[in-house]
């Protein structure tokens, strides 16, 4: 705990006289709520919950049509995902400048939901078996590539508007904890964590329903129209977000696209991003990796089509509730622990599967096991990256830290879906363990690196 002469210095250095204000005074304009007390105001968490919902609705569409895409199209399935993230890759270096175009993330997050429905619709199209399949390309591709971009914003768009409501909910917090003479807290991984326990909670349902729907002998067009209802729900609810706005918003309103792209070319530039480069790769391997690899040539090869959603729902069970609790413990004892624990997590079926092969029929303990692990890392990766560039890198380079990592997390994604074609699952696992191996190694060495350099400065000091 800080003590009044610690305090003072954090003050004097943010320019401030009173030694309470410690934190930036820039806090966005979010919907409230009266404080506990009857004093003060208080942020209120009200919008996480709401794009919360409004993730459910769009992802509650899109994951079951991902994990049914290599199984019902085959090789187009496996285009359709690699140029969705191809795309999603490629608009990384403008989504910064596309959220400004929109006037803020919950413009840019109205935009960018119009896409998934229009791919839903498109999957309607391709399910009508009287359609030549050489149309379905056609039909099906340039909807890939849309949705591919507008993922790239709306990831960016919430990765600020999460960090907006959590900046409003600790400055108004931390002025009233100082005051009671307490810590302040820190509630990114908690509002990342949530978001993301809704989208996790979408594919946990509508992949049991999705496998419920199939397993009756309905057809897939029945069941993409449903999806398409969904994603059209999740667009509509988009457009009664709550507005939350910073000061920074006219600053970024006054940036044209070669800046907003030289932004994020020259964040490259910095250690703490290239420090990160192997954490936004593995999150992309890992995830590409289980939502084609893993679906088609162990879960489909061995268990049989019908049985992908309920091993997703599995998956996305412990994901939705992993996301949670590591926000929450992420918050509360820091990010390393975790990111050790995640490594260890993600090696595990990795060394399971290049040992034994793909599992036979009857491994069914085992297939649901490699899911939950492949789950569990997701949760790890997504919650802890999104608080940690929150953190890393406030102000205006927020959004571009958000692009950067949807850019190289979307690229790795579609680079394991292109791959599954033309290499052997075995060797797309042994990339996949490689990746984790390399953030390891790069992971430990910043800590060192660190460790090293706070000693010196406590030399210095001293």
């Amino acid at each position: 705990k800080p003590n009044r002469q610690t305090m003072a210095s954090l003050s004097s250095m943010r320019g401030g006289d009173d030694e309470r204000h410690v934190m930036v005074p820039k806090t966005p304009e979010v919907q409230r709520a009266p404080g506990r007390n009857g004093g003060g105001a208080t942020a209120s968490f009200y919008p996480a919950y709401h794009l919360g919902i409004a993730f459910f609705l769009t992802f509650a569409a899109l994951m079951p049509t991902q994990n049914l895409l290599t199984s019902l199209n085959g090789t187009l399935g496996y285009y359709s995902i690699a140029v969705l993230y191809f795309c999603m890759a490629v608009a990384g270096p403008a989504a910064p400048f596309v959220v400004q175009y929109f006037g803020g993330p919950k413009g840019a997050l109205v935009a960018s939901a119009f896409t998934y429905l229009v791919f839903q619709v498109a999957n309607v199209l391709v399910g009508i078996k009287s359609i030549p399949s050489a149309v379905n390309y056609v039909i099906l591709l340039p909807p890939s590539a849309l949705v591919g971009v507008g993922a790239c914003v709306l990831w960016t768009a919430e990765g600020i508007y999460a960090t907006r409501v959590s900046k409003a909910y600790d400055d108004q917090a931390a002025a009233n904890r100082l005051d009671d003479g307490n810590e302040a807290r820190n509630t990114l991984g908690f509002v990342n964590g949530l978001v993301l326990l809704f989208l996790q909670s979408a594919n946990l349902v509508m992949n049991l329903a999705s496998s419920a729907l199939l397993s009756s002998g309905a057809s897939a067009v029945t069941l993409f129209i449903v999806l398409a209802a969904l994603s059209g729900a999740g667009w509509i609810s988009y457009i009664f977000l709550p507005v939350v706005t910073s000061e920074e918003d006219r600053a970024a309103n006054e940036r044209t696209l070669s800046e907003s792209i030289n932004d994020i070319l020259a964040l490259h530039r910095e250690r703490k991003l290239l420090i990160l480069l192997s954490l936004f790769v593995l999150c992309g391997f890992n995830q590409g990796y289980l939502w084609s690899a893993f679906t088609a040539d162990v879960v489909t090869a061995s268990l049989g089509k019908e049985w992908i959603g309920y091993v997703m729902a599995t998956s996305a069970a412990v994901d939705a509730l992993g996301s949670y609790l590591f926000g929450f413990l992420s918050d509360r004892f820091g990010r390393n622990p975790l990111f050790i624990f995640g490594i260890i997590v993600n090696l595990v079926p990795c060394i399971i599967l290049t040992i034994i092969g793909v599992p036979d029929g009857n491994s069914y303990a085992l297939i649901f096991g490699i899911g939950i692990f492949l789950g569990i890392a997701d949760a790890v990766w997504m919650t802890i990256t999104s608080a940690l560039l929150a953190e890393e890198f406030p102000g205006q380079k927020t959004t571009s830290a958000f692009a950067a990592f949807t850019m190289w997390r979307s690229f790795t994604t579609a680079l394991m879906s292109l791959l599954g074609p033309f290499i052997p699952f075995s060797s797309r696992t042994i990339i996949l363990g490689a990746s984790i191996v390399v953030f390891g190694i790069t992971k430990f060495a910043d800590i060192w690196m660190c460790r090293t350099e706070y000693g010196q400065v406590l030399r210095v000091d001293a």
